[in-house]
């Protein structure tokens, strides 16, 4: 037998090591037979995403599908035309946009990816990618846009944008990369369709609860979105999303010392009616304004700034309302003389069974939510707070200081006592009921006094040598409480009250004046060397300026008079002495001339020098015209604290007496029993909350007229 010489056998290993070290590199165990393309996932999602945005309009506005050059259709919505001016596309359309797109990479890869990755993959990833542009194009095209055809132009784009995009994709992969000429079959296929138009709607809703804090804003231009909510919030999940998300959007964007009271109130109102229009029944509106209310109890001056509001002056002519007016919420005048009739629903009983309008209460309504709780502007605003004395009190506040004005006629002031009347009863405002009459009243006392004392002629005109001053008497017990700020009138002012109180002393043999020379309105005409001014102020800047009065012509250019001396002789305080000379320094009457010191402007300066005035006199006027308005109101403010200051210390002191002869007939007592017991003795009711009676029974502890046991009671000293 024959011998057979077999080869040696050569292993990878031998060969893996006649190249590379064995204690390096060790070759691999086993090598694939045939080697596998690698799978470029990325760069497929990226050629998708980019193809898919030309083919489906995203991003470009101009972008516009159609037929020679008559534009049928928009992607971004705001440049579409309107819905009813859209034809539906033919195939003519199909084949000009296979033309359009028929260069892009997706068309010319597709085969590539699916011998690559397989026809399922490359499905997936068309999924995921069209998954994130739907809410891209929804975003783009609708974000800040409220128009009424949102939805409608959202189910023309999916229908005949979207949906044949998709199937044509689909047809491509099936026929192996092949773009057909003709629409496929497939697109008669409603049922997928409508399911995309679902998710899309729901998106749409999604993205208006996060504008939802803007539309509120924007009220009443932004009306048409609600449609768009209301379509969303068909659940308890999406309801509770939107209050959620709208309610976190207040604390952050609105709910913060930044914000004024105005601006809160404004969009308290806004909210209100966006609300109304989402959900009739209110209990999302239930739900967000907790937040809000709760926050406006806590701000100082969210009953003044509503009180105003109502008795701003509003033409009744004017429809619109004016949110121009940054300082006065004027918006719920209107409110107020508005007939409610919008809103069947809101007075309707729940027993009234011939109301057609009525629907059941949502499944998410809370258990203490109240069915027939009322959603009106003016009564959410005015059950701010739990008691309505809040509102009667600053409402007679305002209403005084506005009926001591100088008006014509009250006819603001009495319309909207008729219509809080309605919502307060007759009782709780016969208060402003009687400061209305007394203004009213005191014209035609004001008339036969005048004519008596010989102070007007039978015409009602001043007689020449008088003084035309005019009285406005107030019954003390109804009108609130006014600081006092004595100071002394001139003596010509002085005479004419005098003859006054004789008039009326004679008239109303009971009674007697108490005159009250900070209050009231001054028109003072002064008669300079080179011109006039007419000004009207008030009763401490006249007394100020009256003061630099000269004997004769030209003898007020040489008065000058310091602060102090002008404190001394008007008995007035030098904060509002100063503040008249700053305002009258502003009108270019008076000139400082030294420290604390002020002469009269005579004469304006002339040649180079009023030239250089001229150069800056419009700002400088306006500055000083600021500040002076400024100080004016601060020095008016403090003077008003200091009066109070006084008026609360007396008033304190005669409480003093009463609480030491109190604990020292009933023992120690904490300080809830001491405010009870001032309020059940104190007729009308003790004035000051706690905080204020804290801060006086400290004092009295200082002073050695009570002491402050372990327990927090109080008691006699000694």
């Amino acid at each position: 037998m024959a011998a057979v010489q077999r080869k040696p056998k050569i292993s990878h290993d031998n060969v893996f090591n006649s190249v590379f070290s064995k204690a390096s590199i060790k070759p691999p165990t086993s090598q694939p037979s045939k080697p596998q393309a690698r799978i470029d996932v990325i760069g497929i999602v990226a050629v998708m995403e980019e193809d898919s945005r030309a083919i489906l309009g995203i991003g470009d506005e101009n972008n516009y599908y159609a037929q020679g050059e008559s534009p049928w259709f928009g992607a971004y919505a705001p440049l579409c035309p309107p819905i009813n001016e859209i034809r539906k596309p033919d195939v003519t359309d199909y084949v000009n946009q296979r033309k359009r797109h028929a260069e892009l990479r997706i068309w010319k890869m597709l085969k590539q990816w699916q011998s690559t990755c397989g026809a399922i993959q490359i499905k997936k990833l068309l999924a995921s990618v069209l998954d994130r542009l739907l809410t891209e194009f929804i975003q783009w095209s609708y974000t800040g846009y409220y128009g009424d055809n949102s939805q409608q132009h959202l189910h023309f784009w999916i229908q005949h944008v979207f949906a044949p995009y998709i199937h044509q994709f689909l047809s491509c992969l099936d026929s192996d990369g092949y773009l057909p000429d003709t629409p496929s079959s497939k697109d008669t296929d409603m049922a997928d369709v409508r399911k995309w138009q679902e998710m899309a709607i729901t998106r749409l809703g999604a993205l208006r609860v996060d504008e939802l804090f803007g539309i509120v804003v924007e009220w009443p231009s932004t009306t048409n979105s609600i449609q768009d909510l209301k379509t969303f919030t068909t659940n308890p999940a999406t309801r509770s999303y939107l209050t959620s998300s709208f309610t976190n959007a207040l604390s952050k964007r609105l709910l913060h010392p930044g914000a004024s009271t105005i601006e809160i109130l404004q969009i308290y109102i806004n909210t209100i009616r966006a609300f109304r229009e989402l959900d009739l029944k209110g209990v999302l509106l239930e739900r967000v304004a907790r937040r809000i209310r709760r926050y406006l109890r806590e701000r100082d001056d969210t009953v003044k700034v509503i009180i105003t509001g109502l008795l701003s002056d509003v033409s009744e002519h004017d429809n619109e309302i004016n949110h121009a007016n940054i300082d006065t919420l004027s918006e719920l005048a209107v409110e107020l003389n508005r007939r409610d009739t919008d809103n069947p629903i809101r007075h309707s009983s729940e027993l009234d069974w011939n109301n057609m309008s009525w629907v059941p209460d949502p499944i998410d309504a809370a258990p203490d939510y109240l069915k027939s709780k009322s959603t009106d502007v003016i009564g959410s605003l005015i059950s701010l707070f739990d008691s309505k004395e809040v509102f009667v009190r600053e409402l007679q506040s305002t209403l005084a200081s506005r009926l001591l004005q100088n008006k014509p006629d009250f006819d603001q002031e009495i319309s909207v006592l008729e219509h809080l009347k309605i919502r307060f009863g007759d009782a709780a405002l016969q208060g402003c009921e009687v400061m209305l009459r007394d203004v009213l009243d005191s014209r035609k006392v004001d008339n036969v006094i005048r004519k008596d004392q010989g102070m007007q002629d039978d015409l009602g005109s001043t007689k020449p040598d008088s003084v035309s001053m005019h009285a406005k008497i107030l019954s003390r017990l109804f009108w609130p409480s006014f600081a006092d700020q004595p100071f002394k009138v001139p003596d010509i002012i002085l005479a004419q009250q005098a003859k006054y109180s004789t008039g009326f002393e004679s008239l109303k043999q009971t009674r007697k004046l108490t005159w009250l020379n900070n209050l009231g309105q001054v028109e003072v005409e002064l008669e300079l060397t080179d011109r006039t001014i007419h000004e009207h102020v008030s009763p401490w800047q006249a007394s100020v300026i009256y003061a630099f009065q000269g004997d004769t012509a030209g003898e007020a250019e040489s008065v000058r008079k310091t602060i102090a001396s002008l404190s001394s002789s008007l008995e007035m305080s030098s904060t509002l002495v100063r503040s008249a000379c700053i305002f009258w320094t502003s009108k270019r009457v008076l000139a400082e001339s030294g420290p604390d010191t002020f002469s009269v402007l005579e004469t304006l300066p002339t040649g180079s020098e009023a030239l250089r005035s001229a150069e800056q006199q419009p700002a400088a006027i306006s500055q000083a015209a600021s500040a002076a308005a400024a100080a004016a109101a601060e020095a008016e403010a403090q003077a008003a604290r200091e009066a109070e200051d006084e008026e609360r210390t007396s008033e304190m002191a005669v409480y003093g007496q009463f609480i030491v002869s109190m604990v020292t007939n009933q023992g120690a007592m904490p300080l809830p029993r001491i405010a009870m017991m001032l309020n059940m003795v104190v007729p009308g009711g003790f004035n000051y909350g706690n905080e204020e009676l804290k801060e006086f029974l400290g004092r009295m502890v200082k002073d050695g007229m009570l002491e402050l046991g372990h327990n927090g009671a109080y008691k006699k000293a000694g």
